[in-house]
């Protein structure tokens, strides 16, 4: 696959920061259904799977909380997560990059989380974008995927060095 040709979902100025409009979250949770539940997405023989809880966010009330994770993002000053159109305009690039996850664009790292579970990173650093998942034996948990800022790149590639050189 040729990541170059990843395309974000909706032009930035169609996207409220606030909030997608019911269009844009009807794409965007059909995207992660067809991605994630109605089709099995196999991985290192694994089966991914997704937190299946029903979410209570005003925001995406009823919606899966696997779901809501891939487009929020924790806020700083409360404990809500918030909104975050950068995450959910990408949410179709989950799936392709854990199906070409071998590719040279792809910067794969593994790292225990601070509760001793093993985690795989799988970097897009042309796109500035990550996915993880987590060990859940017999499966794989689909943890998150975000934009990468400068902040987080310094640290992704001091876990990528390290990875490595092993």
């Amino acid at each position: 696959m040729n990541f170059d040709e990843l395309e974000i979902l909706f032009d930035e100025d169609e996207m409220s920061i606030d909030g997608p409009t019911e269009d844009q979250l009807f794409k965007m949770y059909g995207i992660f259904l067809n991605d994630f539940h109605k089709t099995i997405l196999l991985h290192k023989g694994k089966r991914v799977i997704f937190n299946t809880n029903l979410s209570k966010h005003p925001l995406f009330r009823g919606k899966f909380q696997g779901f809501v994770h891939l487009v929020t993002r924790d806020n700083k000053y409360n404990d809500r997560r918030q909104y975050n159109r950068d995450r959910a305009n990408r949410i179709h690039w989950i799936r392709p990059i854990l199906e070409n996850w071998e590719s040279p664009q792809i910067s794969y790292f593994e790292q225990y989380n601070k509760d001793g579970e093993l985690q795989y990173f799988y970097w897009l650093q042309a796109h500035s974008y990550i996915v993880i998942l987590r060990e859940l034996n017999p499966d794989l948990l689909l943890v998150t995927a975000y934009c990468v800022d400068v902040y987080t790149k310094v640290q992704f590639r001091k876990q990528l060095n390290n990875y490595r050189n092993k």
